[in-house]
């Protein structure tokens, strides 16, 4: 209870029962109260005239609290001293110890002390507020208390400050890794997760120097914690690439409810919540690695034991906190301490470590595996693009009886497309397009095998050379050589010749337009599909002045941003076109894939006449 009166020197509290300070209440027959408790203590003549007195020095008391208790000390009636938060409002406050100067102005030589402490409403008091309470002279207490502030910020600074540190510096690299590698957001998302724990980590030293009471201390506890778990979410999320997030994103969402709970005082929900959200939390992060573990994620594997282990200490040391608060347990069992030297943890900082300790690790491992693979990627990419110059010829050979312009566009890197003009010693052109199956350096490679078949066969024939290029392409997907990676390609072999007649052969390829008409061909299994099979050629009449134009399906497949394809309708309306205005035209509508367009416009007089005669003779 709380009662002015207590201060007086001349108060009989003779009916007061003693305790012993630094020991529980609760086991000295004293039940568990809150809110405001008075001590007072008797110090006799006999007993100041003590060696403390030597050489009449005055004497001093060292004060000290347990955990937030707030104190006033009273010398005979007079206040003389106190924590920051002992006001005519008090305030919890971490409370440091305070020295207070004995006065000896009794009036039989008898000092009083009397000791008032308070702890919020609603928190049950088990342990005494009043820890210590020591006697000494000047230089004694100095140096008293200089060891109770050392061992204050060994106790409730050092550890905390030293792993806020930590975060802050992993916060700092985890920028600098996204910066490095922008693609990869798990990065990013490491530097915030840090950057939450280094904001907790400096409210609880600022809550241990005193520089903030403990309702703003908690305040920022509540928000604090489920940004952590909520960040920390996504980061293994984006680590562990999980492509199906809907429940995670509920959970996310779920935590920042247990703040606004707390807010409108539903502190019982709120003990409830907090401890089934953190253990489920724990448990979703275990189970994200695992999954990843077991799809091949070597990386998840290395983080799933350390921190397992960190969330199993911390979902205990939750349930220990919240078994001690309920009372079920002994204060002394809630949260257990750790001595590294002269400096005390519990074991909030330890899993903190142990967290940090493998994150870094696995980060760091992560970072210089991917980029050994970019390294290697790039060094392929430059290999490829040297084979493109092959498959892309940049100039296309013309004559007087056709003319040629071509258009590529790659969609990022290299591809499969390739297309190859050449001419014959009759005037006439050999034109052949494809699309091999695949991305990247392989899908080249197999193109430029076809290519370099292509300009050693000696058959003009399209149908013949079809049929060889299937053989090549199936030697090249199935010999010792090559891994064993399925792959096939599109191609369409055509032979125009200067009496306007165009021989063609199809080997699953998208078909030519004339003048805006696709032509009707045979269909036509890909190369590489099936040994031995026979293509077949067919031949139109063209006439002079007619555009034929082959082409990719990068033109088709062309998507834009609501996912509308390009398609065939749209081709259709635009194959009357020179080749680069096609190309551009699906470029500008959402390019997916590589855009590779021939046009073949007949000039020839000869296909005039070869037709003029057909028609005079019918």
């Amino acid at each position: 209870g709380d009662n002015p009166r207590y201060a007086d020197p001349g108060f009989d509290d003779s009916a007061w029962p003693t305790v012993t300070l630094g020991k529980p209440l609760t086991e000295q027959g004293i039940d568990t109260y809150s809110g405001f408790a008075w001590y007072r203590l008797h110090l006799q003549p006999q007993q100041l005239q003590s060696g403390y007195r030597a050489g009449n020095q005055p004497l001093q008391l060292l004060i000290t609290s347990y955990s937030v208790g707030q104190l006033a000390a009273y010398i005979n009636g007079s206040l003389s001293g106190g924590t920051r938060g002992m006001t005519d409002t008090p305030v919890m406050y971490q409370s440091p110890p305070f020295v207070v100067k004995l006065s000896l102005d009794g009036s039989d030589g008898t000092i009083v002390i009397a000791i008032r402490s308070w702890s919020g409403y609603g928190i049950p008091i088990t342990h005494g507020l009043l820890e210590k309470v020591e006697l000494g002279t000047p230089d004694d207490v100095a140096d008293r208390l200089a060891l109770a502030t050392a061992r204050h910020w060994d106790e409730q600074v050092i550890a905390g400050m030293a792993v806020a540190f930590l975060y802050l510096c992993v916060a700092v690299l985890g920028m600098i890794l996204y910066l490095a590698q922008r693609h990869h957001s798990e990065y990013l998302w490491l530097a915030l997760l840090c950057l939450s724990a280094t904001a907790t980590g400096a409210a609880e030293i600022a809550y241990g120097l005193a520089l903030v009471p403990l309702s703003v201390f908690e305040l920022i506890n509540h928000w604090s914690e489920p940004i952590f778990m909520a960040v920390t979410l996504e980061f293994v999320l984006r680590f562990t690439a999980t492509v199906n997030r809907r429940t995670y994103r509920i959970v996310q969402a779920f935590v920042f409810v247990l703040p606004l709970v707390y807010l409108v005082n539903l502190k019982e929900l709120y003990g409830y919540l907090s401890v089934s959200t953190g253990v489920l939390f724990s448990a979703l992060v275990c189970v994200l690695l695992f999954r990843a573990w077991r799809r091949g994620f070597r990386e998840a594997g290395i983080m799933l034991l350390p921190f397992f282990l960190a969330a199993t200490a911390d979902s205990i040391d939750t349930l220990l906190r919240y078994a001690a608060y309920r009372q079920w347990i002994p204060n002394r069992f809630a949260s257990p301490h750790f001595h590294f030297g002269p400096i005390e943890s519990n074991m909030g900082p330890i899993i903190y470590v142990v967290f940090l300790t493998s994150l870094m690790g696995v980060i760091l491992y992560r970072f210089v595996r991917i980029s050994q693979e970019e390294q290697r990627s790039t060094a392929e990419i430059a290999a490829a693009r040297s084979v493109q110059a092959l498959l892309i010829p940049t100039q296309l050979p013309s004559n007087r009886h056709f003319m040629l312009e071509s258009a590529y566009l790659p969609a990022n890197g290299v591809g499969g497309d390739f297309f190859q003009v050449l001419p014959v010693n009759d005037g006439s052109m050999l034109i052949v397009v494809g699309d091999v199956s695949g991305k990247g350096l392989q899908a080249a490679m197999n193109a430029s095998t076809l290519v370099g078949a292509l300009r050693n066969e000696l058959s003009h024939d399209p149908a013949t050379i079809l049929n060889h290029l299937n053989q090549v392409m199936l030697g090249a997907t199935t010999g010792p050589t090559v891994n064993a990676v399925a792959s096939f390609a599109t191609c369409l072999c055509a032979r125009a010749f200067p009496d306007g007649s165009l021989t063609i052969a199809n080997a699953g390829h998208l078909s030519p337009y004339r003048d805006g008409r696709e032509l009707d061909l045979p269909p036509g299994l890909p190369l590489g599909v099936i040994p031995g099979i026979t293509y077949e050629a067919v031949t139109f009449q063209l006439d002079q002045g007619d555009r034929l134009i082959f082409l990719s399906d990068g033109v088709v497949e062309a998507t834009n941003a609501h996912g509308e394809l390009f398609g065939f309708e749209r081709t259709q309306q635009v194959s009357h076109e020179p080749a680069r205005y096609i190309a551009q035209t699906a470029q500008r509508f959402g390019q997916t894939d590589d855009i590779a367009v021939v046009s073949l416009y007949v000039v020839s007089r000869a296909a005039h006449r070869a037709i003029y005669q057909v028609v005079s003779a019918t």
